[in-house]
C-alpha cells in the first residue's frame, strides 16, 4: 500500500500512479493463479527475500545504530528476534510516512513516520502484525506470486514448471511485493497475532486497536482508501474482542 494512512508501502514510500499500482496488482494478481504449478522450495522464497531486502537496505536510509529511532526500536524488539521458531531482524527506516512491512526471511522494517504517531506498546503491535505475516506464511505467499510473475516475465520458468534464481531483479520483485496487498482474512490474521506478541511481552494486549484507531483518524474516518483490506472499525473492533478474550475479559 503507498499511500500515508497504509502500513505497506513503497521503499521510499513515493506514491505510485493509479495505473502503474493497477499494472502492478494484475501481475501479481494473475501470477497466483500459477503460483500452485509452479515448483520453488520455501527454503529458495526465503534465500531470494533475504537478497531482496538487501537490496531496499541500499536504497532506503536507515537509521543509525546510535540514532534514537534505532535505539528505541532495539528496546521494543527485546525478545523478539527469535519468536515462535523464527529468526527476526529489525531496522528502522528514515522516512515520514506510516509504513512497516516484512519479508519471509524475517526482515522487518519500520519507518520512523510510524514511529513517531505510535506509543511503545502501538509499535509493538505493529512489529507483532508483521511477524504474524511470517510465522503464518502470508509473506511467503505474496513473495512467491510477485517471484513467479517476474521469472514469467523474463521467461526464466521452465518447462518443468520450476523457477531458477533470478539475477539481478531482487529489487524489482521487493517493489513488486511491498505494492501487493495482503487478503483481508490475512490481515485480520496478523492483527490477532499481534493481540498475542503484545500479551506474551506483558503490554497493553489493546495496543493493536488503538493502532487501527490512529490510523483510522489519519483516514478521516473514510474506509475508501483500504480497496482490498478490511474496514478500519472492524479491525478496530476485532483487536478489541482479540484483546478481551486475552485478557480473559470475555
Amino acid at each position: 500500500m503507498n499511500k500515508k494512512t497504509l502500513l505497506l508501502a513503497s521503499i521510499l514510500a513515493t506514491s505510485l500512479t493509479g495505473c502503474l499500482q493497477s499494472q502492478i496488482n494484475k501481475s501479481i494478481n494473475a501470477a497466483g493463479s500459477l503460483v500452485e504449478g509452479i515448483s520453488v522450495s520455501k527454503q529458495q522464497l526465503v534465500q531470494e527475500a533475504r537478497l531482496s531486502a538487501k537490496e531496499m537496505d541500499k536504497k532506503a536510509p536507515v537509521a543509525a545504530t546510535n540514532s534514537k529511532y534505532a535505539k528505541r526500536l532495539k528496546k521494543l524488539t527485546k525478545g523478539l528476534h527469535t519468536y515462535d521458531g523464527q529468526k527476526f531482524n529489525y531496522k528502522v527506516y528514515l522516512v515520514n510516512a506510516i509504513n512497516a512491512f516484512a519479508m519471509p526471511d524475517g526482515t522487518v522494517r519500520i519507518y520512523s513516520g510510524l514511529m513517531d504517531l505510535m506509543n511503545d506498546d502501538e509499535v509493538v503491535a505493529i512489529i507483532g502484525h508483521e511477524i504474524g505475516h511470517v510465522i503464518n506464511e502470508h509473506s511467503l505467499y505474496q513473495y512467491k506470486k510477485a517471484y513467479v510473475a517476474k521469472a514469467a516475465k523474463e521467461g526464466l520458468t521452465a518447462a518443468d514448471g520450476t523457477i531458477g534464481h533470478i539475477a539481478g531483479a531482487y529489487g524489482d520483485i521487493a517493489e513488486d511485493y511491498l505494492n501487493a496487498q495482503f487478503s483481508q482474512s490475512d490481515e485480520l490474521e496478523s492483527d490477532a497475532y499481534g493481540v498475542k506478541v503484545l500479551y506474551k511481552l506483558g503490554r497493553d494486549p489493546y495496543a493493536a486497536a488503538s493502532a487501527q484507531q490512529k490510523l483510522q483518524e489519519l483516514s478521516g474516518g473514510s474506509d475508501s482508501v483500504f480497496s482490498s483490506h478490511p474496514p478500519s472499525q472492524k479491525r478496530i473492533d476485532l483487536a478489541t474482542e482479540a484483546a478481551d478474550k486475552i485478557s480473559g475479559k470475555k
